[in-house]
């Protein structure tokens, strides 16, 4: 099911392509480096500025026992605020608790984000919406977490908009999970690792040993 949802959001990816927004005007600001195997604060910053909008899933609905809502990823390049340059991505995410369900939300993870740098912040919304308190990284990277259990601000309805900023240059489809006294997972957008084409590298890779060998004189 999750997959052919990712299937029927990648095909609509044309429509997205080239598409921008601009978020909020202003100066240029940092957010937190995350390393893996941290934790702190969350940071609020204007995060993104001036982005290109590349691919948005829209609003995915997600159910667990104790909570309902729905989880809207977005991914930009030519953020003026990402620290990684222009042809870098960054990752949105919105988050929404319906409110209709008997628990908040306290925690939002998303992977894979292993072997990437990651600056993280949330955007601040100008009317009601739930901060995160603290962000981590899993020891290995992979996992990057929100909470949303600071005492008094509960996530009962929608969560200001999550940043990651990285220094990767492509994106895949995956898996977000949202948690609280039960889980659930929600298709979301995260990192991917380009892989060069083998064929390209075998040519290469002749060519260096062919220059590797003095050419033959011509009897």
């Amino acid at each position: 099911m999750i997959q052919q949802h990712l299937s029927s959001l990648f095909k609509s990816a044309r429509f997205a392509l080239a598409s921008s927004l601009v978020f909020l005007s202003g100066g240029v600001s940092h957010a937190a480096l995350l390393l893996p195997g941290s934790i702190q604060n969350a940071a609020g910053e204007i995060d993104p500025v001036g982005a290109t909008l590349v691919f948005s899933t829209g609003l995915v609905p997600f159910a667990s026992p104790t909570f309902s809502g729905s989880l809207r990823s977005d991914v930009y390049t030519n953020d003026a605020s990402s620290p990684y340059g222009p042809n870098a991505l960054t990752f949105v995410y919105q988050l929404i608790n319906n409110p209709g369900s008997p628990d908040a939300i306290d925690r939002l993870t998303v992977s894979s984000f292993t072997g990437f740098q990651t600056d993280v912040s949330f955007l601040p919304l100008p009317g009601p919406g739930a901060a995160p308190s603290t962000v981590s990284r899993s020891v290995n990277g992979a996992v990057v977490g929100f909470e949303f259990n600071q005492p008094g601000f509960p996530l009962t309805g929608t969560a200001t908009p999550v940043v990651i900023q990285t220094n990767a240059v492509a994106f895949s489809g995956t898996l977000a999970s949202i948690i609280d006294g039960s889980a659930t997972s929600v298709a979301s957008l995260a990192p991917i690792a380009i892989i060069p084409e083998p064929a390209p590298i075998a040519l290469v890779g002749g060519a260096l040993t062919l220059l590797a060998f003095p050419r033959r004189q011509r009897d």
